[in-house]
């Protein structure tokens, strides 16, 4: 897992357990000091910002400048005044906020929100991109929304560009329906960590082995997910695609079986397995 740099505090950021440390003056591979900081987050688009447009007030709105309600609100109220006249912030922006003289709104590299691997991703980009785009124009002024993406022909661009509910929607479930997914599937995700990974790797295959005897292919798995450690526990997945019509007690009992079979294995005591059922 990558960490994330933070210019305020001079900080790499881990923002999945809160590991923190303070950027190094070399690489301390090979220890060059000539380091260069790659991508883009709120902190480089508000520089980038101020640079292009030196005569307006841009403000920065993110888990940092907004940690407390009173910050939050202050930021808020400085835009809807006109005090700020650039609000750069994460995708608490999108959410419920009602300002009367915003003309133009941009949403930087959507193309990210579509490619996460998660079933859900087109629908929540959908959800994401029409929510910002209403931020522009309000009430009974016209707004421009530009959006950032190389796929511009992608559905679910156009049905945004559309405001085309239903047609995304019948896009979506037409392919889950296709790869076994809600609402026509129920998905268990079985969660397992280890701070040993060859032991994870093993315990996790021969895990979903026994699942797959009682199972067959409503098993997928195991894989290893996009955060793939969190502090000292290695992660692994399997996934399961029950059909919705199923009973859920023969299920629970058939889980809670093989569970007490793999106890007999004692590689199996060094992992933290839970069982994520409809993982939102």
């Amino acid at each position: 897992m990558s960490l994330t740099y933070h210019k305020a505090k001079n900080q790499l950021v881990c923002h999945y357990c809160g590991y923190t440390r303070y950027l190094p003056a070399q690489c301390p591979a090979c220890e060059n000091r000539e380091l260069r900081m790659q991508g883009f987050g709120t902190e480089k688009i508000e520089e980038e910002a101020a640079a292009l447009f030196p005569a307006a007030k841009t403000e920065r709105m993110d888990f940092d400048t907004a940690r407390t309600r009173s910050a939050y609100e202050h930021i808020l109220a400085d835009f809807e005044k006109g005090k700020t006249q650039i609000l750069i912030g994460t995708q608490m922006l999108s959410k419920g906020l009602d300002f009367g003289n915003v003309s133009t709104v941009g949403i930087l590299n959507a193309d990210s929100l579509m490619n996460i691997p998660d079933f859900r991703a087109h629908e929540r980009a959908f959800q994401l991109i029409v929510q910002v785009s209403g931020r522009a124009g309000r009430r009974d002024k016209r707004g421009t929304v530009v959006l950032q993406t190389s796929q511009p022909a992608h559905p679910i661009v156009q049905a945004a560009v559309r405001s085309d509910y239903k047609g995304m929607v019948s896009l979506q479930l037409e392919e889950r329906k296709l790869f076994r997914y809600p609402p026509y599937y129920r998905l268990i995700v079985m969660v397992l960590r280890s701070r040993d990974e060859k032991v994870l790797k093993d315990v996790s295959l021969l895990y979903a082995d026994k699942l797959h005897v009682r199972l067959g292919e409503r098993v997928l798995g195991p894989v290893t997910p996009v955060i793939t450690r969190v502090q000292t526990l290695h992660i692994r997945h399997i996934l399961l695609k029950i059909e919705i019509t199923a009973a859920v007690a023969p299920i629970r009992e058939m889980l809670l079986s093989v569970h007490r079979e793999m106890q007999e294995y004692p590689a199996v005591r060094q992992l933290l397995i839970h069982y994520d059922v409809d993982p939102a």
